[in-house]
């Protein structure tokens, strides 16, 4: 690893020869030659260098040859960065137009005299080190020659012994599930399997192949193994041969193709095809997202390692040996890695050359993280919401793997940094730095560090007054990357300048530092600065134009920005500026405003731009800005502040959001604070053709807004954000001229405008303060039963056959404060509700739809699995009906209902999966527990502030058939004097929660019978006064936490009281917050 790494470096020094060499004659003259010489002597050595890694684990001689040569390479490398930067900088002063001795004629010839006297001297000692090699007989093995390693796949078949497999049983249940729940919407479902090697993806596809039930869901079986090489036709001749156990191997694709059809068209088929670790094969045959299969747990870990490890698969009387396996089994410690700040690393170190047809580093590597991916060097991938790769992470093994491979060149070191060597190149701490951290002598030494990473540092913000970050920058001039992030630092040092190789500096979250020093401006090596979360930070440095290759400034959440420096604009390679702050008139002089936009046409990933409030020359300003042509922006925000001056009239904000149109690229769009009546006519008439490639679309605090553009067009739209926007009465309000054209006309139950699907992609709604809004169309819809089981017209009546239009695709819908809203479109796929301060039509109306649900919709609302219902004030009862459908219901939460009197058995009939139930906050709730028997999947109950509540009343009977309940949260019910009696048949109880009971006065001696219980807190119940013996008996029970409850025990005279002789033998007990 770290030779192939050297192996780039020397590509990078090949680079920077070139680059030197096509500048003016002026700057490299007397240093030609050397150059040239020195390219060739690289070239020699670079093209057996991959060769040299492959021998120098057999050979001590050739590992010393390559210590050597490594060294010298470096050293190259930073004598010739010197010398680029001493050319970025004559450059910078001309382009400056300044005049400096420095910059004479006469200092440059002498200073190239000296440059030209340090390379050939670092050429000899290059070619010194050369001349060894021919004692090793390394062969050629430049890129174009090195040569494939292929791994031929074991060939597998579709038999496993089900005693022989360990662990996998939840992992087949789920790919079972997908096979035989097949939604129907698909032709063809291909589920791919996906993991690293060795992990059982073949043995979890056996055993859902030979599986009971697959044999009787599917007409015909066939197992094909595919090898990393992906050909099409050779795993079509496979599929057939599977298939009639023939071969069909001199055919062409044609004819494949016809004999496959005559075998599969009508049948019900399942195809195995066995899984590689290339996820590449996995995404291109996959039509869902694939089943990522992780590791066992640790029991069944161990259980593995002693079936195949030790004799007659037994735990062996050796103590040692099995101090071994387990330690081997435990080494999984994963290290979880940010995908863009690996890739600006890689480029940081050099690790990244531009190739022929790709010259972004970044494109590339990407490329580079992906490739590694899909071979499944990493794992357990997180993705945004939109599927791409945010992080991942780098199992322990291959981690250790690399570790060794890497050897003493990179080191991952406590804080004393005893494992440095002077050899070491980058260090990263495997501690959280403290404030008495001084750098250690060991480090000190190490003097020709590279790369200084602190990746513990942990997320909340630390003080670190005395880490001396002087001394860091001052001990490290070679430094391509430091970290310095969170580490409580108010002033960095002006010597940060001198780090003229650095390429990557992260000051992240360092939560006080106000300023950042006029010398930062002169790394013009710097390619990323990490200045996010730097909330005090006011202002950027005055020449940060300066920083010429400056790609990526991350100044996310700044919010103490006051401005842009004016000459950002002239940073052309900037890729990231994540938010952008114009300033006020106070700062003119100094301030760019939003033309410095203009030429930054690089720009990807994210751009805020705030403080709009501050713009003054609206019309001019916001056409310079040129937001059309930034092709490669991913999320634009536009933010007005919410303190922001009113001296801007609601008409300029509109006309400023009309010269901020976006390219069509663009995937998300943010407004918050935007003032103006009205959107700009791009918006309101033509977005859906303007900006087809919408994803997510938020806009936030407008107060003012009475008219919204129309959303229900955009084609690939999946996330819509309405949040305070009190003014406006309806979402598409056919009086506005945004939509004039609107009408469904037929049957519009899908259709909108035009014949267009409504909300074609839309799977996340959230409406939250829109007080005023009343419903989506000014003719508003009211809900009757008609033979759509939708909604007819109070203001003008629909034709029989028309019903609501309805969304194809939501999933998720959160309304909050809307408090006159009456009525929605039809929302049949929903899998997560939340009602918050809404009127309790709108619960009645989905449940008015669903009782009336004909074959439209046969199951209205049956794929819910969570409902979030809180503080609807009129709501007096669970409805009756119409919430039959809601067999998937799991997750079920009621509060602040205060006029709540009754949850009906027939309400609660249909949820058979519920697991989680909580009701808080019902004061005049009075009869729960009726339908609760059929509660048989309940796992989880909380019952707080529900002061008219009796739990004793007909819970005996009802709380039996609760055999999966295991946790229970009681508390603020002054009518409970005493456990009811029926909560001792519930034998499963692993936790069991009282608080703020005042009346409750003993604990009934059954609650020896609740054997299973783990965890007991009995919080603010002053009357309790004595515990039951049968306490004693609860071996199971590990932790009991007691607060103000001041009758149990004597202050001060715990330990001594009758009442702790039975809970002495409890591992952890809290008496008022002190562990005994």
């Amino acid at each position: 690893m770290a030779e192939v790494g050297l192996f780039n470096i020397a590509d990078g020094i090949l680079g920077k020869i070139g680059n030197l060499a096509l500048q003016e004659i002026g700057l490299v003259w007397g240093v030609k030659e050397q150059l040239e010489k020195l390219k060739n002597t690289v070239s020699t050595i670079k093209v057996v260098l991959l060769d040299a890694k492959d021998q120098h684990a057999k050979s001590h001689e050739v590992r010393d040859w390559l210590g050597k040569l490594k060294d010298a390479v470096y050293d190259t490398d930073d004598l010739l960065d010197n010398f680029s930067t001493h050319v970025l900088n004559r450059q910078q002063g001309k382009r400056g137009k300044q005049v400096s001795f420095l910059f004479s004629k006469v200092s440059q010839v002498t200073y190239n005299l000296k440059i030209s006297h340090q390379i050939e001297a670092i050429r000899e000692k290059l070619d010194a080190i050369a001349a060894d090699k021919i004692k090793y007989h390394f062969t050629d093995r430049s890129p174009i020659s090195i040569p494939l390693v292929k791994v031929e796949r074991r060939q597998t078949h579709s038999f496993v012994r089900k005693e022989d497999v360990v662990g996998r049983q939840g992992d087949k249940d789920a790919i079972m599930k997908r096979l035989l729940e097949s939604n129907g919407v698909d032709n063809v479902s291909v589920i791919p399997i996906v993991g690293i090697g060795g992990q059982g993806k073949t043995t979890l596809a056996q055993l859902a192949y030979n599986d009971e039930r697959t044999v009787k869901h599917f007409e015909l079986r066939m197992w094909v193994c595919v090898s990393d090489v992906f050909d099409v036709k050779m795993i079509v001749e496979k599929i057939l041969e599977s298939a009639t156990s023939s071969k069909y191997e001199s055919l062409e694709m044609d004819s494949l193709q016809t004999h496959l059809r005559k075998r599969i068209d009508g049948r019900k088929y399942l195809l195995i095809i066995v899984t590689t670790r290339a996820q590449l094969v996995a995404s291109i045959t996959g039509t869902s997202q694939p089943y990522l299969l992780k590791g066992l747990p640790e029991d069944m870990s161990w259980f593995l390692f002693e079936k195949v490890a030790f004799k007659e698969s037994k735990e062996p009387n050796d103590s040692r040996l099995v101090a071994i396996g387990k330690d081997i089994v435990k080494n999984v410690l994963d290290y979880e890695i940010n995908k863009q700040m690996l890739i600006s690393l890689w480029i940081a170190e050099g690790f990244v050359q531009p190739l022929q047809g790709i010259q972004c580093l970044e494109e590339l590597g990407d490329q580079y993280f992906m490739d590694l991916l899909r071979r499944s060097f990493f794992q357990d991938v997180e993705y945004d919401e939109w599927g791409n790769v945010i992080s991942c992470k780098l199992h322990d093994l291959m981690h250790d793997l690399a570790q060794l491979i890497a050897g003493s060149d990179c080191s991952m070191v406590d804080l004393d940094c005893e494992n440095i060597s002077e050899r070491t190149h980058h260090v990263s701490l495997s501690a959280e730095l403290d404030s008495s951290w001084k750098i250690p002598t060991t480090l000190l030494n190490a003097n020709k560090i590279r790369t200084f990473l602190l990746p513990m540092q942990p997320i909340h913000r630390v003080v670190l007054d005395k880490v001396d970050h002087e001394a860091i920058i001052s001990s490290f001039r070679l430094m391509r990357v430091l970290d310095l992030h969170n580490t409580g630092l108010h002033i960095l040092p002006r010597i940060i300048g001198k780090l003229k190789h650095l390429r990557y500096l992260d000051l992240s979250k360092n939560e006080v530092i106000r300023k950042l020093p006029s010398s930062i401006t002169e790394l013009l090596n710097l390619q990323t600065l990490k200045i996010y979360s730097c909330k005090r930070l006011e202002q950027l440095p005055r020449k940060l134009s300066n920083m010429i290759s400056l790609k990526h400034l991350e100044t996310g959440q700044c919010t103490g920005l006051t401005h842009m420096p004016s000459g950002i604009g002239q940073l052309t390679s900037l890729q990231t500026l994540t938010r952008f702050v114009v300033g006020t008139s106070s700062f003119e002089m100094a301030s760019g405003g939003l033309r410095e936009l203009k030429d930054l046409n690089e720009l990807r990933g994210e751009l805020m731009i705030a403080k709009l409030e501050n713009l003054r020359n609206v019309a001019a300003e916001c056409n310079e800005a040129n937001l059309k042509e930034k092709q490669h922006l991913e999320v634009l925000t536009l933010d007005w502040s919410r303190e922001g001056n009113s001296h801007v009239t609601f008409e300029e904000d509109e006309a400023l959001l009309e010269g901020l149109q976006p390219h069509s690229n663009l995937q998300e769009f943010h407004i918050y604070g935007y003032r103006a009546e009205r959107f700009p006519k791009w918006m309101s008439f033509d977005m859906a053709l303007l900006l087809p490639n919408l994803l997510e679309i938020t806009i936030w605090n407008c107060i003012k807004c009475i008219h919204l553009p129309l959303f229900s067009q955009l084609p690939k739209l999946k996330v819509l954000r309405l949040e305070v926007i009190t003014a406006v009465e309806y979402i598409e309000d056919s009086s506005a001229e945004s939509s004039s054209s609107l009408s469904f006309k037929g049957n519009p139950m899908n259709r909108g405008r035009e014949g267009k699907e409504f909300f074609p992609c839309l799977e996340e709604l959230v409406f939250f303060d829109l007080r005023n809004l009343k419903g989506w169309w000014r003719e508003a819809p009211l809900v009757t039963n008609d033979n759509h089981g939708a909604a007819a017209s109070s203001q003008r009546p629909l034709q029989k056959k028309e019903s609501m239009p309805s969304f194809p695709c939501l999933s998720k819908l959160k309304i909050g404060i809307c408090t006159n809203l009456s009525h929605m479109p039809l929302h049949p796929f929903l899998e997560e509700l939340e009602l918050k301060n809404t009127p309790a039509r709108l619960l009645q109306q989905s449940a008015m739809v669903a009782a009336g649900a004909n074959l439209v919709y046969p199951l209205y609302l049956s794929k819910l699995k969570v409902m979030h219902i809180d503080g609807i004030k009129d709501l007096v009862s669970f409805p009756e009906k119409g919430l039959h459908h809601l067999i998937s219901l799991q997750h079920l939460s009621i509060e602040n209902c205060p006029d709540l009197i009754c949850l009906t058995e027939e309400g609660l009939k249909s949820l058979t999966s519920l697991r989680f139930f909580n009701i808080r906050c019902c004061e005049m709730l009075k009869s729960l527990f009726k339908g609760f028997k059929h509660l048989t999947a309940l796992e989880e109950l909380e019952i707080k502030e529900c002061r008219e509540l009796d739990l004793s009343k007909d819970l005996e009977e009802n709380v039996m058939e609760l055999q999966c309940l295991h946790t229970l949260r009681i508390g603020d019910m002054p009518k409970l004097s005493s456990l009811p009696d029926g909560l001792q048949q519930v034998t499963t109880l692993k936790d069991l929660q009282i608080s703020s009971c005042l009346n409750l006065k003993t604990l009934p001696e059954w609650i020896g019978n609740l054997t299973s219980l783990q965890r007991f807190e009995v919080l603010g119940c002053p009357q309790l006064a004595s515990f039951p013996q049968t306490l004693y008996s609860l071996k199971a029970l590990e932790y009991l936490e007691i607060t103000s409850c001041s009758k149990l025990f004597d202050k001060g005279q715990i330990k001594k009281c009758k009442n702790w002789s039975m809970i002495a033998h409890i591992l952890e007990i809290f008496i008022d917050g002190e562990k005994m």
